[in-house]
Formats: structure tokens, C-alpha cells, sequence
């Protein structure tokens, strides 16, 4: 007989006293007693190809999401929830890694893209969106930025590679190449500015000018939040608009 992790992190938590173990630990701390009992080398999570990262040689960027090393995070894996686990988001080819670290070998896994439904990582929440109707050419991972009543906003963090040849051999370089999606009346659209977003929202014109008025030098600083907090506005004004 085969049994869940949530069976058997249920028969932890009943076993540790219910009472008891809620008060002190929440539900990533059940999950995360599981994984050190059984060991993660004995789940599914390792379920995926050995990855290999051929552009070392760079100019001190990295292809990876925030930062070049592992971090501590949570992912949801073939129906499965993971948590304080190592992962790595590769932003070129838009793929979730893990790393697997034991006493017989150290290697990288790329999860397989369509056993991921969920994942976070530097307190960003993605989640893969693989019925957008949009031609995008990847594994359909987005940052969730903000879920609203009229609408939802969702960032695609992308990186651009470009190579430099020097007497040494090549060297990578990598840019960040970011853009939106926009979800309104339940169609996706790619927005890249303000003025697409006119375009796609013609009946808000006014307030987009006036935001981008006001948070010109965000946009210019921080993109990612400029068009966050834009969004937001929008779609507090849907909801005023609404009740009269």
C-alpha cells in the first residue's frame, strides 16, 4: 500500500499531538517535518532532467532570476506542495531548477515545466498560465503582480543572451527583457507601456495619463512596480466606476 504526503504529513501531524503542533507550526512546517523524515532524495521532486549551465564564461551576470545561486522556496510539483526547498529559476530558457546534495553525488534537475503548477522564490509568487491563447515561446511561468476584481496582472521575467568574443574564448552577457500580461474579461493581451494599455483600455485614457504623470521617474526606475501599481489604480476605478 502506497500512501500521499499529505496522508502521511497528516499521520505526523496526528501522531505529534493536533493540538500541540498547530500552535507552534503551520502547514509549510508539516510539510517540511515530512521532507526531513523521509528524505527528499525519496520523493518525486528530483522526477526531471540533470541540468547543465554551458555559460559560465560571463561578464558577472548571471541568466537566473535575482540571484545566481539557490535559494530557499516552495513549489508545487506534480500535485505535489514542496516547501523550504532548494530551487533556481532560469529566466533564458524558463525553467525551474532544484538541487539534489547527498553524500553519493551533487547535481542540478530541471523539473519538468507541466508538473509545475505553482512555485515561489525570493517572497515572488509565479504560477504557470499554459491557456493564454498567446504565442509565447516558453514554459508559461509569470510572476503574479496583482489580481484584482476587473483585472489581473501578470510579468514575464525573460533575459536576453548576447555574446562578446575575446582572446580567451567567448564571454555571455546577460540583459533583462521583461513584459505583461494583462488579463481582462477573461482574454490575455501583452502590454508593454502605457500606451498599449490605452489602446487596450480606451475608456481610461485619462487616468492612465495622469498616472504616468505622476510616477514618470518609477517607470523609468522600476518598470516591474510602475506598472503594478498602475494596474491597481485601474482597477480601483473599475470598482468606483461600478457602484454608480
Amino acid at each position: 500500500m502506497s500512501f500521499t504526503r499529505f496522508q502521511i504529513s497528516f499521520a505526523i501531524l496526528f501522531f505529534l499531538g493536533i493540538k500541540t503542533f498547530s500552535q507552534t507550526h503551520s502547514k509549510e512546517k508539516i510539510f517540511e517535518t515530512y521532507d526531513k523524515i523521509i528524505g527528499l532524495e525519496n520523493t518525486n521532486l528530483f522526477n526531471g532532467s540533470e541540468f547543465t549551465d554551458l555559460y559560465l564564461n560571463t561578464d558577472g551576470t548571471y541568466r537566473y532570476f535575482i540571484d545566481y545561486d539557490y535559494t530557499k522556496g516552495s513549489v508545487v510539483y506534480n500535485n505535489q506542495y514542496y516547501v523550504n526547498v532548494s530551487l533556481k529559476y532560469d529566466l533564458l530558457d524558463d525553467n525551474l531548477l532544484t538541487h539534489s546534495e547527498d553524500n553519493l553525488s551533487v547535481f542540478n534537475v530541471k523539473l519538468i515545466p507541466s508538473f509545475i503548477d505553482t512555485f515561489s522564490i525570493y517572497n515572488h509568487n509565479f504560477v504557470r498560465l499554459d491557456a493564454t491563447g498567446l504565442d509565447i515561446s516558453a514554459n508559461g511561468f509569470f510572476e503574479v503582480a496583482y489580481v484584482g476584481n476587473e483585472l489581473e496582472l501578470y510579468i514575464k521575467h525573460t533575459k536576453r543572451k548576447k555574446e562578446k568574443a575575446l582572446s580567451s574564448g567567448i564571454q555571455y552577457r546577460f540583459t533583462n527583457a521583461n513584459f505583461y500580461v494583462l488579463k481582462s474579461n477573461g482574454n490575455y493581451t501583452i502590454v508593454s507601456s502605457a500606451r498599449d494599455l490605452i489602446k487596450l483600455i480606451p475608456e481610461q485614457e485619462e487616468q492612465i495619463r495622469t498616472f504616468y504623470k505622476s510616477y514618470k521617474a518609477l517607470y523609468k526606475s522600476n518598470p516591474d512596480s510602475f506598472m503594478t501599481k498602475l494596474i491597481l489604480y485601474l482597477d480601483r476605478s473599475f470598482d468606483k466606476a461600478n457602484k454608480y
